[in-house]
């Protein structure tokens, strides 16, 4: 079921157990729909419209918070539990100071600052070690290098010449034994 259907299958569970609103039959009534209206939204069948929840809104005598009803407070389903937020939030007597704001502000900034250093410390390190790396890798290149070149050397120091060979390259690959008969 969607989201809308079960915010509106709590309001009306919270209308059973509250208010004298018992029955599916007296909410359509109230609400000014049809009976069945009311059980094809509890059942998932219809879509809860904007239209229903300004009636159910209505209905209940704007008991519910309307961002509850369109799924987009999870938390404060009655707009008075939405008013006793914002008393607690905002004292009574007015605006906080607005001092203690920027000090608020100033620590979470340093917060944040501090944080991202240590990223940047930690990205520091790893750029660093894998500089490290790559020297290792270009050194190792360089020895391979030395080492074919030092193998060429050999090589022709042996003045060893392909084309001398009393047989053709290639020759030991190929097989030319036969097989053995029994």
């Amino acid at each position: 079921m969607k989201l809308r259907n079960n915010v509106f299958a709590a309001a009306f569970d919270y209308l059973k157990r509250n208010t004298e609103i018992k029955t599916q039959k007296e909410l359509a009534r109230r609400m000014g729909v049809n009976e069945n209206t009311i059980t094809r939204i509890l059942r998932g069948y219809t879509d809860v419209s904007e239209d229903i929840i300004t009636k159910l809104q209505t209905a209940s005598g704007c008991i519910f918070n309307l961002q509850w009803l369109r799924g987009e407070d999870a938390t404060h389903m009655l707009a008075q539990d939405l008013a006793d937020d914002v008393d607690n939030v905002m004292p009574q007597q007015g605006m906080p100071d607005p001092s203690s704001m920027v000090n608020a502000l100033l620590a979470k900034s340093d917060e944040t600052i501090s944080a991202l250093k240590e990223v940047i410390e930690t990205k520091d390190e790893q750029i660093a070690d894998l500089r490290r790396e790559l020297e290792d890798k270009r050194d190792h290149i360089e020895t391979l290098k030395h080492r074919c070149a030092e193998l060429r050397r050999i090589i022709d120091a042996h003045n060893f010449n392909i084309d001398a060979l009393h047989f053709p390259p290639g020759v030991a690959d190929k097989s030319s034994r036969k097989p053995i008969k029994k």
